[in-house]
């Protein structure tokens, strides 16, 4: 079975249909139901996704009712949510070397950690670390898991 871990930029664009690459985002999810993909995260990642949909309510992307279905949808989904504070020291080189949040980095770490690559659908990120992480993919490249 192929393991990755994802960003909740990731996540997102199966939620909102607004979100570029959702194709791609989405066959990562049929996979993962599938049981040919399993998903790892930070133990951050359930904040970030209901962050970003509590956002996209205000923003009316999405109504309240949706949060609430994809929230719950996401929690059903069995990711490997991994505590990841106890390599703080690693991630905060990762944030320190590469200029990103200790957020970003947390994902980074937890990869690198676990041999697996990481997915992202945050272009900064992506391109801040793809020419010294190539286990580091852009969402729009990834076209079968």
């Amino acid at each position: 079975m192929r393991k990755l871990a994802l960003d909740a930029s990731v996540i997102l664009k199966w939620y909102l249909p607004d979100e570029e690459c959702g194709r791609e985002a989405f066959n990562i999810l049929e996979q993962h139901v599938a049981g040919n993909v399993a998903l790892f995260a930070p133990a951050i990642l359930p904040f970030e996704v209901l962050n970003a949909l509590l956002v996209a309510e205000r923003m009316a992307r999405i109504a309240g009712e949706i949060t609430r279905k994809a929230f719950y949808a996401f929690l059903e989904l069995e990711i490997d949510f991994q505590d990841s504070f106890r390599n703080y020291q690693d991630i905060l080189s990762m944030a320190r070397s590469f200029q990103r949040s200790v957020y970003d980095a947390s994902y980074l770490s937890l990869a690198k950690k676990n041999n697996i690559d990481f997915v992202t659908g945050d272009k900064r990120l992506y391109n801040s670390v793809k020419d010294r992480l190539k286990w580091v993919k852009w969402i729009g490249d990834v076209k079968e898991t």
